[in-house]
């Protein structure tokens, strides 16, 4: 059904405030790093009220101003239009009620809206209805109504027409359809039967049926014909369809928390993946890209961390298919997504749902002719920002300053620099190795598809190619991508569906953060390596560190760049097909089987021009992985609809199957470097390894959805999981929820405030679990690798060892959530509010404990701990600017998540490591304690530096002025171990995104602004630039008797320490002396991640060269990023393989600043 409000313009349209402009008096203001979280929030609380405000004024004077007209032989639409702008009431009629019609002369003082109504539809076979704040016009119920007919020579003979019109879902007969015969005036509407009957005028006529909140749609009819039409729900507002796991439902049918997102919303980005389109999109969300590489890592987390051992990740379904991934899959396939987030909708994944789901729905063929779309993107980037480093003449002055200091027992060193060869720099310069490694990176995009659709049958093909380069040389990303979709009618009572995706993804990438040590890493050697020092030596070989001066074990930043050979690559095929059967109207039954295939062969060399091939003599890596996962679901579905009552029921059968078969060989010591890892026989030492796991899933489930008077909602589920994985004690896990909803808007006592178009509470209570353990961790295991020359001779012996002792009542993590939400609409949803609190606790933690030495065993996997997450989620959107050219749809959503943790069971504490090694940092600093926040950063608190009138104070510790100062916490006159504290978070107080879309005319103007707040990051990074001979540009304003207030030490001369004759006091482990606060930073920001201009050719001039659409757009991604954090980037993280690892900055790949230009067409 088309609904218009006005004959040019098929948009809601409402009365514009008179204080409204087109130039809304917030632009989005950029402010200086000092204030980012403060005036961040304050843009966030001032585009909140300004939607509020710009929506809610429209209707402020509506209800009790007088209306004036003053129309001559003007169209209805006008008098409609300017009773709008008076009263602020929205009018809806279907494209063909005012066809025909004459106009009309109204002239009304004062007069009320019904007054205002009933002088301009006299005498016209027109009626209204007033629901809310919106007046509906259709025509009078007549058997059949001749409006203005046409006298002409001829009439041909009319042939009677009868049928029937039902709901597409329920089969229920629909009352007041309009019927009316395509390009006359003739129509009717249905009975209370859905019944009609319409006498047409030629044996090929071609009726209209239209029904407000369902599509509108065309039939063919024949001579005395009899027919039935099936009208399907429109799919706007609280009549949109959500898929919610194993079905559908309609929005406001949901108990349960679930943010949606349109494809449109992924479609339109010029991004390369659907995992970093969901950032800043949907609240309770949080989706950090841990680094800018080329098909680089991202971490999604929804509602917090709920598991130390057990995994993280939410599940993602693809088309029904469970285990998907979304970094391989084409954001131009989405059709829509669904994040299912508190227990009620998560229950009934069970096992799989304890840290949410999310869940896509790819796109299908629509009716028509086929339509080719075309999509070419190319973009452009560079590094976000550089750090500032000193150049060569500042770092040679630094390193002789440093150099003389070291003047005691009488030495007098010689600077390590000659004034001749500083002015050498001064005139020449020196290397800037950020210069050297980093590129203008471009990136190549192109996505096709044919998609249509017949009567029984639709379809939809799409491929794509994705070439990206890595901003870091020797570092890029390809991906060819295939999709095909099949939908089809096999009877009236069968239909088939079959889904096919085939991706091949190779990537190349230097070493960086946490996959390798700092020596190998090119990033860490452009921040290291001297700028004194030349790419190239007088031979044109690289160059290497000094030994004299720097860190002399830094490796040349371009060797480790280009010299590496890193090849990985995956194929992988989803593929799933389902079968439907309507047994009866209203329960049918759905087979769905499906396969993921995944082959990975990652490939590496390393060869004696990098740090640690020269250390092995060549070293190679290959890695080959063959996973497979297989799925059957049965699901069957009862849904019907008993006078007030409606119903659904779900049941549920599915078992998951999941090989992995993988192997590794490791050669070293080559004699021919040149063959690599093509020729692993050509090294001397080769170690080959192999494993294998397997692991069923088997599920039941029931579910039962009950809305009754479309008020009063209720949703109830049960699910059974029997998971391999667990001790033959507790197989089975079991997973209950229970949610309620009340829409509160259809109450009378609401209904008649005319105000809320949608006013839903909603409670839900559940239990999901984990099972996101490796297989036989329940078993005793033996390993191979115990190899030793026990017989005595020179050749190791074969050797197996006690790997893993048993524990047979190994159980479900288990996961009991409770969520109290509400959904509020006004304006005909102009305006919407979600809040959400919740409140999650998790016990039977699977985590390590430890066993006695005796055991020849280190720890075992029990059941031990609890960990909780308490948090608020708002989202705000709406429409402040809705007439006219010039519209504005705008979001904000906030998410503030508190994760504790509750108990480790018989562990005091857990110590993570997250900082490589050589900066002093190598030993845990990130420490789950019971009692504590979780992501808890413990250390020694550093107060800066002594100052000259500190020096009596300094001494007492052995120190002079210009050494750093630490908090004694025990008061006792010495900084030891016992003295560290917590001195930071890694974890965000809030998480927020704020999108916005701008339309004028054939224009489009979109932004997303994300970020967070309130956590913090440790900057391993910034120990090694701000050592006594480090690059960092901050050492030039260190501590100096004339420079006081600096925070970062001084340089002193070994003779004054020698002469002041201090006891130091200050005892430090050599591996974690920098594990301070000093390199404890903010990591709170705020983000321009894109901005996007469309222009969308006009459609008169596309129709005359055979296109159906065609755009051009700019895009510019993290453009403007307010932080007060000094490295790369605050949205980083090194160490990714457990969430108690996040918030390290390691030598990270950076990211970049990337600006597109693209080309989209449809014909």
């Amino acid at each position: 059904m088309t609904i218009i409000f006005n004959p040019n313009q098929p948009r809601l349209r409402r009365g514009k405030h008179k204080n409204m402009t087109k130039n809304s008096p917030y632009k989005p203001p950029y402010c200086n790093n000092r204030r980012v979280w403060h005036q961040t929030w304050m843009i966030m609380r001032l585009t909140a009220f300004l939607i509020i405000i710009s929506t809610l004024s429209i209707s402020a004077k509506s209800y009790s101003q007088k209306i004036n007209l003053s129309l001559k032989d003007s169209p209805l639409a006008t008098a409609f239009s300017q009773i709008r702008q008076q009263s602020g009431y929205s009018f809806l009629w279907t494209e063909q009620t005012l066809e025909g019609l004459p106009p009309v002369t109204v002239s009304v003082h004062k007069a009320s809206l019904q007054e205002a109504l009933e002088v301009c539809l006299r005498g016209l076979p027109l009626t209204y209805n007033i629901h809310g704040n919106v007046v509906y016009i259709e025509r009078k119920l007549v058997p059949v109504l001749q409006i203005s007919p046409v006298v002409t020579p001829f009439v041909p003979p009319l042939h009677e027409v009868t049928g029937v019109v039902k709901d597409s879902a329920t089969r229920s007969p629909l009352a007041g359809v309009t019927i009316q015969v395509k390009g006359t005036t003739t129509g009717t509407t249905t009975d209370v039967d859905g019944k009609f009957s319409l006498q047409v005028p030629d044996n090929a006529a071609v009726l209209i049926v239209s029904f407000l909140g369902y599509e509108r749609k065309e039939i063919r009819v024949r001579e005395n014909s009899v027919v039935s039409i099936v009208l399907v729900p429109a799919t706007t507002g609280l009549n949109q369809l959500i898929v919610v796991g194993y079905g559908t439902q309609k929005k406001s049918d949901l108990t349960g928390s679930i943010s949606s997102i349109k494809g449109s919303e992924v479609t339109d980005l010029p991004t390369q993946r659907v995992d970093q389109a969901l950032q800043g999109r949907a609240a309770g969300v949080s989706v950090v890209n841990t680094d800018g590489a080329p098909g680089g890592n991202t971490v999604i987390r929804i509602r917090g961390v709920n598991s130390v051992l057990g995994g993280n990740n939410a599940l993602v379904v693809i088309d029904g298919l469970e285990g998907g991934d979304l970094s391989s899959l084409n954001p131009d396939d989405i059709a829509s997504i669904e994040i299912l987030k508190d227990a009620s909708a998560t229950a009934i994944y069970g096992s799989q749902g304890a840290n949410g789901v999310i869940l896509i729905t790819t796109k299908t063929g629509k009716k028509g002719k086929p339509v080719i779309d075309y999509n070419y993107s190319i973009g452009f980037s560079n590094i976000l920002k550089k750090l500032p480093l000193m150049n060569a003449v500042e770092y040679a002055k630094n390193v002789n300053a440093v150099q003389l200091s070291n003047d005691g027992n009488g030495i007098h060193p010689l600077p390590i620099f000659t004034d001749a060869q500083i002015q050498s720099f001064q005139k020449n310069g020196g290397t800037d190795w950020q210069d050297v490694i980093f590129r203008t990176a471009i990136t190549q995009n192109h996505q096709i598809s044919l998609s249509g659709a017949t009567d029984k049958l639709s379809y939809r093909i799409s491929g794509g190619y994705l070439d990206q380069e890595g901003i870091v040389l020797n570092s890029d990303y390809k991906r060819f991508s295939l999709r095909a979709s099949v939908k089809g009618d096999i009877t009236k009572w069968a239909s088939f569906g079959l889904n096919w995706d085939g991706v091949k993804a190779e990537s190349n990438s230097t070493l960086f953060g946490s996959g390798t040590d700092w020596p190998n890493n090119p990033i860490s050697g452009a921040l290291q390596f001297a700028p004194t020092v030349p790419v190239y030596d007088s031979n044109g070989n690289f160059s290497v560190a000094s030994p004299h001066y720097g860190n002399p074990t830094v490796w040349n930043p371009l060797a480790s760049a280009i010299e590496p050979v890193i090849n990985n690559n995956i194929n992988r095929n989803n593929v799933n097909a389902d079968l439907d059967f309507t047994i009866i109207p209203g329960l049918t039954l759905k087979i769905m089987g499906g396969a993921i295939l995944t082959n990975t062969n990652n490939r590496s060399f390393l060869n004696d021009k990098t740090f640690i091939g020269l250390q092995n003599n060549g070293l190679a890596n290959v890695y080959g992985e063959q996973f497979q996962y297989y799925q059957n679901s049965n699901i069957l579905t009862f849904d019907r609809t008993f006078s007030k009552h409606h119903l659904i029921f779900t049941a549920l059968e599915e078992q998951d199957f999941t090989n992995d078969y993988s192997s590794t060989v490791n050669g070293s010591n080559f004699l021919n470097q040149q063959t690599g890892f093509y020729d692993l026989a050509g090294a001397n030492i080769v170690t080959p390894s192999s494993d294998v796991s397997k692991r069923v899933l088997k599920s039941y489930m029931g579910r039962l959805n009950y809305v009754y008077d479309g008020k009063y909602l209720a949703t109830v589920s049960f699910r059974a999981d029997g998971s391999s994985v667990f001790g033959q004690n507790n197989k089975w896990g079991y997973f209950p929820s229970a949610a309620l909803a009340w829409r509160v808007s259809q109450e009378n006592f609401i209904r008649n405030l005319n105000f809320f178009s949608d006013l839903k509470l909603r409670a839900s209570w559940g239990v999901t679990g984990n099972q996101a353990i490796n297989p036989y961790e329940t078993l005793a295991r033996i390993s191979s690798g115990a190899n030793y020359p026990y017989d005595g001779g020179d050749v190791n012996n074969i050797g197996f060892y006690i790997s893993n002792a048993p524990n047979p009542n190994l159980k479900w993590e288990s996961t009991t959530q409770v969520d109290v939400g509400l959904d509020a609409g006004v304006l005909n949803n102009r305006l919407s509010l979600t809040v959400d609190y919740y409140n999650k606790r998790t016990d039977n933690l699977l985590m390590p404990a430890q066993l006695p030495t005796y055991t020849g065993l280190s720890s075992i996997i029990v059941n031990a701990g609890s960990l909780g997450n308490k948090g608020m989620e708002v989202s705000v959107s709406g429409d402040p600017i809705a007439e006219g050219n010039f519209k504005w749809h705008s979001g904000i959503n906030v998410s503030a998540n508190r994760t504790r943790v509750l108990s480790l069971g018989p562990n005091s504490m857990i110590g993570y490591k997250a900082g490589g090694s050589g900066a002093a940092v190598n030993s845990a600093f990130m420490y789950l304690v019971p009692g504590q926040p979780y992501g808890q950063m413990y250390g020694w608190k550093y107060l800066g530096v002594w100052k000259t009138t500190q020096a009596k104070e300094a001494a007492a510790y052995g120190q002079l002025p210009g050494d750093p100062h630490y908090f004694d916490k025990n008061h006792d006159g010495k900084i030891t171990i016992a003295d560290t504290t917590v001195i930071g978070n890694t974890q965000p107080k809030a998480v927020f995104g704020w999108s916005n879309e701008l339309t004028y005319k054939n224009f489009n103007l979109t932004f997303l602004i994300q970020g967070t707040e309130g956590n913090d990051i440790f900057n391993v990074t910034k120990v090694d630039l701000d050592q006594p001979e480090g690059a960092g540009i901050d050492l030039l304003h260190r501590w100096t008797p004339q420079n006081q207030n600096s925070d970062i030490p001084g340089i002193i001369n070994a003779s004054t320490r020698e002469a002041a004759n201090l006891v130091n006091k200050i005892s430090f482990p050599p591996s974690t002396s920098n594990t301070t606060s000093r390199y404890i930073e903010n990591g709170s920001y705020a983000r321009l991640k894109n901005v996007t201009m469309t222009y969308n050719f006009s459609q008169h001039l596309l129709q005359k060269i055979g296109f159906k659409n065609a755009s051009v757009y700019l895009s510019g991604t993290n453009l403007i990023t307010l932080t007060k954090y000094s490295g790369y980037d605050p949205e980083v993280s090194s160490y990714t393989a457990n969430d108690a690892e996040l918030g390290s900055d390691f030598f990270n790949y950076p990211s970049s600043k990337t600006w597109v230009l693209g080309l989209k067409i449809s014909f």
